[in-house]
C-alpha cells in the first residue's frame, strides 16, 4: 500500500515519459537487488 501511495504522489508531478523512465530504473534496481540477495544467500550456505 505504501508503494502505491508513493507511486501516485510521484506520478502527479511527472510526465508520462518520466514515469516510464523511473519505472524502468526502479525495475532494474529491484532486479539487481534480487540478484545480490540470491548471491549472498548462496555464499552463506557454502
Amino acid at each position: 500500500m505504501l508503494a502505491s501511495i508513493i507511486a501516485i504522489l510521484l506520478a502527479e508531478k511527472l510526465s508520462t515519459d518520466d514515469i516510464e523512465i523511473l519505472a524502468a530504473l526502479l525495475t532494474a534496481i529491484g532486479d539487481n537487488l534480487a540478484v545480490i540477495a540470491v548471491k549472498r544467500g548462496l555464499e552463506k550456505s557454502n
